[in-house]
Formats: C-alpha cells, structure tokens, sequence
C-alpha cells in the first residue's frame, strides 16, 4: 500500500475521531479548516512511525489534540500580540526589572520604618541566616519568645507591605 493510500485508509477510518477533536478546540470554520490541514500534515509526517504504534487510533488521535493544543497556544500568542499593553502596568515601563526591585525596596524600606527597633534588629539577624536559638543567645532572651517575635514583627511586616502596594 503506499503512503497516499495509507494516509488515506486512516483519514477515512478516523475522521469522525478527528472531526470531533477540531470541533472542540475551535469555533470558526476557517480556522477549523487550517486546524485539519495542520492534523493531516502531522499525521503525514508520522505515517512511518505509526505503523510500529500498538492503536493506530490512539495514535491518530493523540496526534489530533497536540496538534489542537498547539494550535490553540499560537493563536493565543496571535492575539495577545496585537493587543495593547495596559499603562498600569508598572513592570512593563523596565525590561530588566530594575524598576520593580527598586520601587520593592522603598516599600520594603518604608515597612521597616512602622516596626519597632527591637523588632526592626530581631529581623535583621534573622536575615543574616540566625536561627531563632542563636538570636535568644545574642539577645539574652528565651528561643521561644525570640520565635514569637519574630513571628510578630514578620506579620506586621507583610501588613504594611501589603498596604504599600495597595496604594500603588
């Protein structure tokens, strides 16, 4: 049999399978068109090594839904070129993240600014890698009160930093 035959024989065999896995991916017609011509080329290509394959229609089929999901993910990438990038959108104005690291920085500097200064020392020990224990060492107080504040001055940390963004 030869590869037009063959290639013929499982589109025939198949093409309800096939049919129905481009009906589910795609709504308009003419991209249901480029999505079967993209299927029977694929198929094309994979005739030599689906005559090894254990279920032709398996095979066939899983050949179908790559093809679909690629399909699908280009005209994604398709699209969302041609849409315009929205103005708040900080991280858009630097490509090299310089901006978002440095406006990160003021908030975080600015949260630091509401903690205590026993709580702004706890936590730069902590920073240096310290483990709770080894704080209380330093400090002279207990690992476990070390760990609450920690735990304490962390929270509060969070919340102000989650209100530095908010007002962005």
């Amino acid at each position: 049999m030869t590869r037009d035959a063959r290639l013929h024989a499982l589109l025939e065999t198949h093409a309800t399978a096939i049919e129905a896995v481009v009906q589910r991916y795609v709504d308009d017609a003419m991209e249901r068109d480029d999505l079967r011509q993209e299927i029977v080329i694929a198929i094309w290509r994979a005739l030599p090594r689906l005559d090894s394959a254990d279920d032709p229609r398996a095979y066939v089929l899983r050949i179908a839904r790559n093809r679909a999901v690629t399909f699908c993910l280009r005209r994604a990438r398709r699209h969302a070129r041609l849409l315009p990038l929205d103005d708040s959108l900080r991280s858009a104005h630097s490509i090299s993240g310089e901006f978002d690291v440095r406006q990160l920085l003021q908030h975080a500097t600015g949260a630091l600014a509401h903690l205590s200064p026993s709580q702004q020392h706890l936590l730069a020990l902590a920073a240096t890698g310290r483990t709770p224990a080894e704080i209380a060492r330093d400090t002279g107080r207990e690992a476990g009160a070390v760990r609450v504040a920690l735990h304490r001055a962390r929270t509060l940390l969070r919340r102000w930093m989650d209100r530095a963004t908010e007002d962005r």
